[in-house]
């Protein structure tokens, strides 16, 4: 069988993750003042309309773009012609400039930001009130809890994952594969902050998907080592790391792929509010597959020597 020597250039794949990881974050801050804001995780606004027979989603983008209002739209009932609009509360100066433009005999009772916001949109699409099926205000607060719940969950995985593995392997490879999993993470979260993705409860859903996605390949890729590692306690880990990885990488390949036509197949259908869930599982998918070939396996290796030399010392 033919074996690519996968450990040679571990600490040139491992430099290029942090400088990469590093670049994005510093660029996410720098250029962008942080990551992008978003109704579910800092406040807003949000209404569901039903719009006149006739409208659709690109009369209210349309319209956005003139006011230059940055919304979320999402259709949630196409029969009906049902879509939620949300709104950021930076967009909040812009809606009482909008609204102070209304002639004030046209205004209705009303003074928060929601009540006027409704009134936009009922005189732009002429709507009557009852197609105005709900409107709300969504505190910073409720933010606050989305954000901690969401960082709980991916720290409460992420330890899970190396007590089941610590139990299921040896602790060199529990160690990899968290750390691996550290890099997926924050190599996905350095693009969504470069590409100003966002924050959302589907996002989140991808961040948790791309964590069972990943530690699935590393396992494959360490029991294989395991098994092939059995017995041979005197050879060294580099090379029973470049044969297990060979023999699992078309395995990894087409697992990859088929995961790949599923995601790309929700962008090509046109499943518009699901293109940043889908995007961020593409991009997770790919990093994934690289970590378990590059950072994980090598992390082992250089973990199994730190200790071989230790107990030689």
């Amino acid at each position: 069988m033919f074996n690519l020597n996968f450990t040679k250039y571990k600490y040139f794949t491992l430099s290029f993750s942090f400088l990469t990881i590093l670049f994005g974050f510093v660029l996410t801050f720098t250029q962008h003042g942080g990551f992008a804001h978003s109704l579910d995780f800092d406040g807003g606004l949000r209404s569901v309309v039903e719009l006149p027979i006739g409208k659709t989603r690109a009369d209210l983008e349309t319209f956005f773009k003139k006011t230059e209002i940055d919304p979320v739209i999402i259709l949630l009932e196409k029969d009906k012609n049902i879509y939620q609009i949300d709104i950021g509360l930076d967009s909040i100066p812009k809606v009482e400039e909008m609204f102070q433009a209304i002639p004030e005999a046209e205004r209705d009772q009303g003074t928060s930001s929601i009540d006027k916001f409704v009134q936009i949109l009922r005189r732009e699409f002429q709507l009557p009130k009852e197609k105005v099926l709900s409107a709300d205000q969504v505190g910073a607060v409720v933010g606050g809890e989305l954000t901690s719940t969401g960082i709980t969950l991916l720290l409460t995985t992420l330890g899970i994952i190396l007590v089941y593995l610590s139990y299921r392997s040896q602790f060199k490879f529990a160690l990899a594969s968290a750390i691996a999993l550290i890099h997926d993470i924050l190599f996905t979260l350095a693009m969504i902050g470069f590409l100003q993705i966002k924050p959302s409860v589907p996002l989140i859903a991808a961040l948790l998907t791309l964590l069972g996605y990943s530690i699935n390949d590393k396992i494959v890729v360490f029991d294989r080592i395991r098994e092939n590692a059995h017995g041979k306690e005197n050879l060294a880990l580099s090379n029973i790391i470049n044969v297990s990885i060979s023999q699992t990488l078309g395995r990894t390949i087409n697992t990859s792929l088929t995961t790949l036509i599923s995601l790309v197949a929700i962008i090509i259908g046109g499943a518009v509010e699901l293109y940043d869930f889908a995007f961020v599982l593409i991009f997770g998918v790919v990093i994934g597959t690289y970590s378990s070939i590059f950072i994980a396996a090598p992390i082992s290796e250089i973990y199994d020597n730190i200790r071989r030399r230790r107990k030689l010392a």
